[in-house]
């Protein structure tokens, strides 16, 4: 079928713009999880069962309870923060921004790295200051936050390979959402006498959250029909957005340390609450719209418009709303034998909003302990928002004082592999 010149797009200089616009989301986002603490990102997110002490908060309330918690903890500081994408890596970047000329073979092969859903970008921050644990009862005060969005895969199509007469493409898959939380929480454990295990303990928190900023696609759709003459254009989106909030949340968690080598570990987060946005709540709207558009209907006349295609965009205030905070399951094990401790975590959202998704997460990990002031970690993590991704980390850790790194790249640990990287530094005492 004959091709159109006009969104047909062969020449080198816009090949190589549209590579940077789809390879530079590799600086721009990365999976969004929560609890990124240091020790939990260096051994893979792969901590529910081995949190304890003010780090129970965010993993499993539960754990407060069980024998090995720590009487006594306080952390200063905790921050931690992620970028990365699901298509695109720094060799990528590196195989591609070099070549001057792509053919077709290299067209598709760069095509095939993104997934049928789109190309998907995040990014996260994680922050908790002047935590502490006493006994069975933790209190947290942090903030998080989390932001996603998915480009529809025709739109790095388009330019690469052009556009044929007769086609219609549409951009259905194309969404975006941001959600930011401080919160106050308040966390406790208690054991509970059973025959099938050497400690079993029930737990939950309660915490006051903060919206720092609230965002979503609600609706989004777009068509492009190619003419002989021309194409006709029609697309049109909402979103919300909103600036401040308040609200609560209840969190449940059980765990069982069933010996001295096993302990499993299950949480609930979010399982009750909702926070209500109500300051400098917006909604806002668009649509573009052209018929039998040519090349020469792109170019914009003396006062900067362009009369053969129809571009509104409207934000009215809208009324407050309440949304669900994002609930998420976690399920772990540990596994302990002298200096060696061996998890498993499996994680499950049931709404895509901020850090939360509701692919599955599955994580591995392992903390080397032989050098009791120095502990090595390592990890590795499959689905979610990461897909694939392998971290390390270390303590030092003398006497009471804590000080623990740890770094994840979204792909195997060589850079050149990288689709993003995450990096957490805590500090604190008897962690």
């Amino acid at each position: 079928m004959k091709r159109f010149a006009f969104p047909s797009v062969r020449t080198r200089s816009l090949r190589a713009a549209a590579s940077l616009a789809g390879l530079s989301v590799l600086f721009l986002g990365g999976p969004c999880l929560a609890q990124l603490t240091a020790r939990a990102l260096g051994m893979g997110l792969a901590y529910t069962a081995l949190a304890r002490g003010v780090h129970a908060s965010d993993w499993n309330p539960a754990n407060l309870g069980l024998s090995n918690n720590p009487p006594f903890g306080f952390s200063i500081f905790s921050v931690g923060a992620g970028v990365g994408n699901n298509s695109f890596s720094i060799g990528t970047y590196n195989d591609y921004a070099t070549d001057p000329y792509w053919d077709s073979n290299e067209v598709a092969e760069l095509l095939n790295k993104i997934p049928d859903d789109g190309l998907g970008i995040s990014a996260l921050a994680d922050a908790k200051v002047l935590s502490f644990s006493v006994g069975r009862f933790a209190l947290a005060l942090g903030v998080k936050a989390g932001a996603s969005a998915f480009i529809d895969k025709s739109v790095l199509d388009i330019p690469l390979t052009g556009t044929r007469i007769g086609d219609t493409y549409t951009f259905d898959k194309m969404k975006a959402s941001t959600l930011a939380l401080g919160s106050v929480k308040f966390s406790y454990g208690s054991p509970l006498r059973v025959s099938f295990a050497d400690t079993f303990a029930v737990g939950g928190s309660f915490h006051l959250d903060f919206g720092g900023g609230y965002g979503r696609v609600d609706s989004s759709r777009m068509s492009l029909e190619i003419g002989t003459f021309g194409l006709d254009l029609d697309g049109r989106y909402a979103a919300t957005a909103a600036d401040f909030g308040q609200g609560w949340g209840i969190d449940l968690g059980a765990a069982a340390k069933l010996n001295r080598h096993w302990t499993v570990s299950t949480g609930l987060f979010n399982l009750l609450g909702s926070v209500r946005w109500n300051k400098k709540v917006k909604d806002v709207g668009g649509y573009v719209r052209g018929d039998s558009v040519s090349v020469q209907d792109l170019v914009e006349d003396e006062d900067g418009e362009n009369p053969a295609i129809e571009d509104s965009t409207w934000e009215l205030d809208g009324r407050p709303f309440s949304r669900k905070t994002p609930i998420e399951l976690h399920v772990g094990g540990l596994y302990e034998e002298g200096p060696y401790a061996l998890t498993m975590d499996y994680a499950q959202g049931f709404h895509d909003q901020g850090w939360v998704t509701t692919k599955p997460r599955i994580a591995f990990g392992m903390e080397w302990r032989k050098i009791g002031w120095l502990p090595l970690r390592m990890g590795a993590v499959m689905g979610g928002r990461i897909g694939f991704g392998t971290s390390f980390g270390f303590g030092l850790r003398p006497g009471k004082f804590v000080l623990d790194v740890g770094v994840m790249n979204r792909g195997f640990i060589l850079p050149n592999s990288s689709k993003g990287v995450f990096l957490a530094v805590e500090m604190g005492v008897g962690l």
